[in-house]
């Protein structure tokens, strides 16, 4: 696999990206994308045709995999996500910031005093 910068004048081919896994197919010769900075890599059509037989394999391999994990998490959110929204609607708290209850200290002392008073 032969090296070339970005904005370097290429023949016609597949030019991979390693950073950005970017792959850039020109059919005609001309100017990869990007500045001196990005590095492409050129792909023959031979190393193309068995990475993308590679990839595909692990696609299958793992599909199962991701299948049985997505049924697992979407049935622990119905099951424990009712479950959990169950026991926030049955927490009950005593203090409520919007409300003030101002008027439960004083009242002892009126009646210590209007017992004083009356007696």
């Amino acid at each position: 696999m032969t090296r070339y910068s970005g904005g370097e004048s290429v023949g016609s081919g597949m030019y991979w990206n390693l950073k950005s896994l970017n792959v850039v197919g020109l059919k005609t010769a001309g100017v990869l994308p990007g500045g001196g900075e990005l590095r492409y890599r050129r792909l023959p059509f031979v190393v193309l045709f068995v990475l993308m037989i590679a990839l595909g394999g692990l696609y299958i391999l793992f599909l199962p995999v991701m299948i049985i994990c997505t049924t697992v998490y979407l049935l622990g959110v119905r099951v424990f996500g009712s479950l959990l929204l169950q026991m926030r609607k049955s927490a009950a708290f005593g203090w409520r910031p919007s409300e003030a209850y101002l008027s439960g200290k004083g009242t002892e002392k009126k009646e210590e005093e209007t017992g004083k008073k009356e007696g």
